[in-house]
């Protein structure tokens, strides 16, 4: 089969999805990708004998000509392309590749990762993509999500139907072998928050938790690694970044296509205080590596924490509370802290494998060619 994957991102394909794809193609399918290069997709190396179609979107734009100058281009492509199946991901690609697809005889599956700003923003432009989401999600086959919330809320507003969705309850799934345990031992502990550089992602709460934290225990570092687009809504400015550092409060690592490398340091502890997740995968891959979690109690995180046993959950926007789970960590016994280490790694082994994914992506595929013998008859 010829199967194309449709992001808003080279990187967020590669990063989120880069198994699933090099596994399909190892079963001896042709896969294609199809997304922009942003900043992020800088020195990607693209796996052997995938191909890359590059496209052009304007992925936070609220102008709807470049909606529809985007939804031409994916028409074409597909067109082109003929493929037998198309995966998208992402709010734009689920909306304008799945319509694209729909009109052209194309099966289709879309991935929604997270609802928290799709229905969280009033306005009449929340109001008109809120309508073409659905109107999107609508012609695709099936809707793969990544929480029993967002499945929930899917179906309670009447998006799309019940068996029509797909649970992913490992989330999108972490390579064990890549994300290997190591050992979290050390004198020291660092408070690392691995994401994008967002409001929403709890980027204040951290900061303001660690001046609370600090005023104990001065000696504590809190880190900050993941991107920073200032294009994106909610975004943090390099300015502010740029002050907090200069006070002390965190200290900022930049960006890196190898996380791992960052976060298996002995003495880690992984920090989100996110407001609206899909199935965090900075906290999969933490919990494969064996890093005790403090993150909100809300979809998409809490999948990551077992209270008390590998971390901590808190209430999102509860800045004392953040301060107090750091606190609480940093009082434990090393025994206790080895102990939340070897237990994230159970969960880990137990929920996030990718292998487990792949099944659904390969059970996706397989009714789609059950379907076709049965079209073609």
């Amino acid at each position: 089969m010829k199967i194309l994957f449709t992001d808003n991102s080279l990187w967020g394909l590669l990063n989120f999805r880069g198994s699933i794809i090099t596994h399909l193609r190892d079963r001896g399918h042709e896969v294609v990708m199809v997304s922009p290069v942003d900043t992020q997709s800088k020195g990607i190396t693209i796996p052997e004998r995938i191909r890359h179609i590059t496209i052009k979107m304007r992925r936070t734009s609220t102008n709807p000509l470049h909606d529809i100058q985007y939804f031409f281009r994916l028409l074409n492509v597909y067109r082109r392309e003929r493929p037998d199946y198309i995966f998208h991901f992402t709010i734009k690609p689920n909306i304008y590749g799945t319509l694209a697809a729909h009109l052209l005889h194309i099966h289709s599956t879309a991935m929604v990762a997270g609802l928290g700003f799709t229905f969280s923003h009033g306005g009449l432009a929340s109001t008109i993509a809120n309508y073409l989401f659905r109107l999107g999600l609508s012609f695709a086959d099936k809707i793969m999500v990544l929480n029993k919330e967002n499945q929930r809320t899917l179906v309670e507003r009447g998006v799309v139907p019940k068996e029509q969705i797909i649970l992913l309850e490992g989330g999108e799934g972490v390579d064990l072998k890549r994300f290997r345990f190591s050992d979290n031992r050390s004198d020291k502990t660092i408070f690392l928050m691995v994401a994008r550089v967002l409001y929403d992602k709890g980027y204040k709460e951290v900061v303001e938790a660690a001046k609370i934290v600090k005023r104990t225990h001065p000696e504590v570092k809190v880190q900050l690694l993941g991107p920073v687009d200032e294009a994106y809504p909610n975004a943090v400015s390099r300015e502010q970044i740029r002050k907090d550092e200069e006070s002390g409060v965190i200290t900022y690592l930049g960006y890196t296509t190898e996380p791992e490398k960052f976060m298996g340091r002995p003495g880690i502890l992984l920090l989100l205080s996110s407001y609206h997740e899909g199935l965090n995968r900075s906290l999969m891959e933490g919990c494969a590596l064996g890093k005790p979690i403090i993150a909100s109690d809300i979809p998409g995180c809490r999948e990551t924490v077992r209270e008390g046993e590998n971390g901590y959950l808190v209430p999102p926007k509860d800045v004392n509370a953040l301060a107090n789970a750091m606190l609480r960590y940093l009082s434990l016994r090393d025994k206790e802290k080895t102990a939340m280490s070897l237990n994230s790694r159970k969960l880990a082994e137990e929920r996030f494998d990718i292998n487990l994914v792949k099944g659904y992506y390969e059970r996706i595929l397989q009714e789609y060619c059950h379907l076709d013998k049965i079209s073609s008859m």
